[in-house]
């Protein structure tokens, strides 16, 4: 069964260049094309890649978001609504602000918000810049870039040239708004323990 769609903005993502290209536009360009390219429909044929959101209440909220940034400014370069039913297309945008209502707020819909930076302090800034911080994802073929800008990322999980990997050996759970604590590995055991200290006097 294809998957329905992105359950929400876990947190924020870089595409980073080579040390010294600034504002890379390759990544934009292919995640446009991807989205263009992604086949909506039914999630019980095989070759669907995203299926509908979970009701009308759903993808009304989704396209007032939508709505949002065509209103704040920001350049819609894929997606939108799919006549019939609760469908939503793969959407992009880009010239967005990181004051946008669609850079700052959970969407929890198939709505990507393209931020530019042109260094790392920059890269780190921005995605640091929100409330919450569930994951974050980096792609950059600099494994020192990769490693500086994992450390600096406030969000309990960074997946770097990958996304939504992970194993119930491994602990998973947020920072800031995104939660307390963490499901899955032993540390989610915690969650289930109390803790006592005994004073005793001889």
């Amino acid at each position: 069964m294809a998957p329905a769609a992105p359950r929400r903005p876990q947190s924020r993502a870089a595409a980073l260049g080579r040390p010294g290209r600034t504002r890379p536009r390759r990544p934009r360009a292919a995640g446009q094309r991807r989205a263009e390219g992604m086949r909506v429909g039914d999630p019980l044929d095989p070759a669907t890649e995203m299926g509908p959101l979970v009701s009308a209440r759903h993808r009304d909220r989704v396209l007032a978001y939508v709505d949002a940034g065509h209103a704040d400014g920001a350049r819609l370069r894929a997606g939108g609504p799919v006549p019939g039913g609760c469908y939503l297309r793969p959407t992009v945008f880009d010239r967005v602000t990181p004051a946008m209502r669609i850079a700052r707020e959970e969407i929890f819909g198939p709505v990507l918000a393209v931020l530019e930076f042109d260094d790392l302090d920059e890269a780190v800034r921005l995605a640091n810049d929100t409330g919450y911080g569930l994951a974050a994802a980096v792609w950059t073929a600099d494994l020192a870039a990769a490693h500086r800008v994992s450390r600096a990322l406030r969000a309990g999980t960074v997946w770097v040239n990958c996304y939504e990997e992970g194993d119930m050996s491994v602990p998973f759970g947020g920072m800031k708004r995104s939660g307390h604590g963490r499901d899955k590995s032993l540390h989610a055991l915690d969650k289930y323990t109390d803790l006592k200290t005994t004073w005793i006097r001889l």
